[in-house]
């Protein structure tokens, strides 16, 4: 009977920390958000419309969450290996507060746009539901796959995505 538990407490475990991707075929959703690291929100503002022809990985995070922390290395790697073959990194910044978020970044020197969403309401529009989640965009403006969590084994299965989509006419 304790044998059972335990592997029954091993399985669930492994369901709550491992990560989930899933094929889609949705367009993506536009939208034009400030970049983190300028004052305010009148500042240069990114457009995802400004990205059609290109590979995007769009990646929601927040400070405090840990995986999204491992991420970012790895993204940050990613987009300049693959930017030569129009393929680009954004990540939303998701944090209540702002500071907390331009620390981070002191902290961890990052290559590709940091944009914030203030209240969510992109991420709303995406349906957010777990940090980080990310999204494939062909270069069409699809969304191709949808991936929720990070752990450092996913970094093959990304890498041969991003490869996938920019091979792609």
């Amino acid at each position: 009977m304790k044998l059972l538990l335990n592997l029954i407490y091993s399985l669930m475990l492994g369901l709550i920390v491992s990560t989930h991707s899933v094929a889609s075929e949705k367009k993506a959703v536009e939208f034009e958000l400030p970049y983190l690291l300028s004052e305010s929100q009148s500042a240069i503002k990114l457009a995802l419309n400004d990205y059609k022809g290109k590979v995007v990985y769009l990646d929601f995070w927040a400070s405090w969450c840990k995986p999204c922390k491992k991420s970012f290395p790895v993204l940050n790697d990613f987009h300049n290996k693959y930017q030569a073959q129009d393929f680009v990194v954004i990540a939303i910044n998701l944090d209540e507060n702002k500071h907390n978020a331009l620390a981070f970044l002191k902290a961890h020197s990052v290559d590709y746009a940091v944009l914030y969403d203030q209240g969510a309401i992109v991420a709303e529009k995406y349906d957010v539901q777990a940090m980080p989640s990310s999204f494939f965009i062909d270069k069409k403006g699809v969304i191709r796959f949808a991936h929720q969590g990070y752990v450092e084994s996913d970094n093959a299965k990304i890498q041969k995505v991003i490869e996938m989509l920019v091979n792609e006419d």
